[in-house]
C-alpha cells in the first residue's frame, strides 16, 4: 500500500535542505572570506533540527545504520552537487548552477534556495527559468557516467589480464539478482559474468568475464563504483528483461518501483526531476507525468526499454 506521506518528506526535505544551504555558507563566510566548514560545525544543529516531530517522515527515509541523518544529509546534497564536499570532513558552499534535463529541457538549478518549488518534486533546488543567467550545464556534463554500451566499450579499451585463483563469488545475468559461490560448471557454461575475488582485510575486487572457449577467459577489472553499471551491462548484453511497475497516482504523478536499484550517477540524474520513497533503497519513486519522458531517458541509459514498465492500478491509504 503506498501512503501519501511521501508529500510531507518533500516539504521535510525542501525545510532541511534550505538550513543546510545556509548554516554553510554562514560559517564559510563567518570571517568575510570564504574557509572550508568542518562537518562537526554542522552535524549537531542539523541532527537537532532532524530529530523534532516536523521532520519525522523524512528520518524514516533517510535513517542508516552506520550513520546519522545528518551525516546521511550531508552526504546525499554532496553527491548531487548542492554543496562540495572536500578531503578530512570539510564543507564549502558552490554558486548557482542549472542542469537542463535531457528530454523535457526543463532547468533545474542547484545550490540556490530560490528555484521555483511549485509542481518540483525532485531534490535539487527547483526550476529556473530561461535567461536568467545562471550557469547552465547538460546533464551529462553534470554527471559525467557511461551508458551501459559505453561502459562494455570502454572495458575492452584496456588489456585483460591472466588470473589463475578462482573467484569467490560469481554474478550471472539473470532475472533475479543473486551472486553465487564459485562453481566450475557455472563459469564454463556462462559466455559473460562478474568475477568477486574477496580479499583479506581490504575492499574486494571485480572482474568482467568473457569466455573464449577451450578453457580460455579474458579478464577486465572493474572499478568498485562501476559495479552496479556493470550488472545492467551484463544483463543488457544477455537480453536479460527487466520489469518495472508504474501507476498514475494522481493527475500530475506516477508511482514507480523498480526491481534493481539505479546505479549511482542514474539515481542522481533521476533525483533531479524525481522523489524516492527512500534515500537508503531507492528503488520506489514519485515521477511527475511532464518528466515521464526524461525518466524514459535514464532507463535507457541502462539498456532498459519502455515496453519494461507495467502499467497498473496503485492502492492509495
Amino acid at each position: 500500500m503506498l501512503t501519501d506521506a511521501w508529500k510531507n518528506t518533500i516539504i521535510q526535505f525542501r525545510q532541511i535542505k534550505r538550513h543546510v544551504l545556509s548554516l554553510v555558507h554562514f560559517y564559510a563566510f563567518e570571517d568575510y572570506k570564504m574557509n572550508p566548514v568542518h562537518f562537526q560545525r554542522l552535524i549537531p544543529p542539523l541532527q537537532r533540527l532532524l530529530k523534532g516531530r516536523f521532520f519525522e517522515d523524512l528520518r524514516n527515509v533517510m535513517k542508516e545504520e552506520d550513520q546519522t541523518e545528518a551525516q546521511s544529509l550531508l552526504e546525499l546534497l554532496s553527491g548531487l552537487g548542492e554543496i562540495l564536499k572536500l578531503a578530512n570532513g570539510y564543507y564549502l558552499p558552490l554558486p548557482p548552477r542549472c542542469v537542463e534535463l535531457p528530454v523535457s529541457k526543463s532547468l533545474v538549478v542547484l545550490s540556490n534556495p530560490e528555484g521555483k518549488s511549485d509542481k518540483y518534486y525532485g531534490c535539487g533546488s527547483g526550476y529556473m527559468e530561461e535567461g536568467s543567467h545562471v550557469p547552465t550545464l547538460m546533464i551529462d556534463e553534470w554527471m559525467p557516467s557511461p551508458t551501459v554500451n559505453e561502459f562494455i566499450e570502454t572495458l575492452k579499451l584496456q588489456n585483460s589480464v591472466k588470473l589463475n585463483d578462482e573467484p569467490t563469488e560469481l554474478f550471472l545475468p539473470q532475472k533475479r539478482r543473486k551472486w553465487h559461490p564459485f562453481q566450475m560448471n557455472l563459469a564454463s557454461k556462462s559466455d559473460c559474468y562478474i568475477a568477486r575475488y574477496a580479499l583479506k582485510n581490504s575492499q574486494p575486487l571485480y572482474f568482467w568475464v568473457e569466455n573464449m572457449g577451450r578453457g580460455d577467459a579474458r579478464y577486465y577489472k572493474i572499478p568498485e563504483y562501476y559495479l552496479e553499471t556493470a550488472k545492467y551491462a551484463l544483463e543488457y548484453k544477455a537480453q536479460v528483461k527487466t520489469t518495472i511497475k508504474c501507476a498514475k497516482i494522481r493527475e500530475d504523478v506516477i508511482y514507480v518501483r523498480l526491481f534493481k536499484k539505479f546505479p549511482v550517477f542514474e539515481q542522481k540524474m533521476a533525483m533531479l526531476f524525481c522523489f524516492p520513497l527512500s534515500f537508503i533503497k531507492p528503488i520506489e519513486w514519485i515521477v511527475p507525468l511532464w518528466h515521464y519522458s526524461d525518466f524514459i531517458w535514464v532507463l535507457r541509459r541502462l539498456g532498459i526499454d519502455e515496453d519494461s514498465i507495467r502499467w497498473e492500478g496503485v492502492e492509495m491509504g
